[in-house]
């Protein structure tokens, strides 16, 4: 893909030439809305994020360099009906030589992607760090048991522990999810308690219990963030994270044993600006940022 910019995709890390056995990442895009239960646009987010990534440099905001990281851009996983294909992405996930980056679509895509990462690390204990609105706890919802309101259900399911689930920014909740939500051992940090407590020392909080874990996997829904920051998105939810308070808690899980990463629910179509687009696609540079520092102080 050309455009006019001064950079190669993801800030000049995809190498085309190289496949993901000897890269550090292989990033995905799962172009898919199908199982949003409000506003789409969530489909065309892959495209968009891939567009500007030509245009960040191969610095994070502290000045890490970058340039020794290398991307693998595998393309899409097109998905048409959802029973039968997120098995493509469960087994493209579980078999991955490398870490994914993988960018939704609704979040509903990260159902097969966490199937896929409790395959891959099947023997060991995967924590997950979910940071969002909503806790996506429903059993059914519109319908479905695949829904973006599902996902952590399935998850669960699958054979994630709930203590080894830490969810940030929440403020959004279904009857159907406050069991769990309450009595399960779910460690829940809602948006208020980030903002009473401040990012720092929830992040802290968060590290201690992840660090017990093997393994640990990120996924961001971008409406973890107030809609003052990012607005294009399906269930924009008022009082939520800022740009820094996200920043930080990423930032923050330096030193846990990451194993990948997914941003969901961007829809560029709701956001003319395309700021949404930009504060996932900084998401993505700070996490590798935050690989980079680890693998420069090994």
């Amino acid at each position: 893909m050309a455009v006019d910019g001064n950079h190669k995709m993801w800030g000049d890390l995809h190498r085309p030439d190289l496949t993901p056995e000897q890269t550090d990442f292989s990033i995905i895009g799962i172009p898919f809305d199908g199982l949003a239960s409000a506003r789409k646009g969530a489909a065309s987010a892959p495209e968009r994020i891939r567009y500007w990534s030509h245009h960040v440099t191969s610095f994070s905001e502290d000045r890490t360099r970058l340039k020794d990281l290398t991307v693998c851009d595998l393309g899409d996983i097109n998905i048409t009906l959802p029973e039968s294909d997120f098995e493509l992405v469960r087994q493209k996930v579980a078999t991955l030589p490398n870490m994914p980056i993988i960018m939704g679509g609704d979040h509903s895509v990260t159902i097969p992607i966490l199937q896929g990462q409790r395959l891959r690390y099947k023997d060991q204990r995967l924590g997950v760090l979910w940071i969002d609105a909503h806790p996506d706890l429903c059993d059914f919802f519109d319908g479905s048991k695949l829904s973006h309101a599902n996902t952590m259900r399935r998850a669960l399911e699958f054979g994630i522990e709930p203590h080894d689930v830490c969810m940030v920014g929440l403020r959004s909740w279904e009857d159907q999810e406050i069991d769990l939500i309450e009595n399960s051992g779910i460690h829940v940090y809602t948006a208020a308690d980030v903002a009473e407590r401040g990012m720092k020392n929830v992040a802290d909080s968060v590290y201690n219990i992840l660090n017990d874990c093997d393994a640990v996997h990120i996924s961001l829904d971008i409406d973890c963030l107030d809609p003052a920051y990012a607005p294009g998105t399906g269930i924009p939810e008022f009082g939520g994270l800022s740009s820094r308070d996200v920043l930080t808690l990423i930032k923050g899980t330096q030193g846990l044993s990451l194993v990948g990463l997914d941003v969901v629910e961007i829809a560029p179509p709701l956001d003319p600006s395309e700021s949404t687009v930009f504060a996932g696609l900084k998401i993505i540079m700070e996490y590798m940022a935050v690989i980079a520092r680890m693998k420069q102080s090994q």
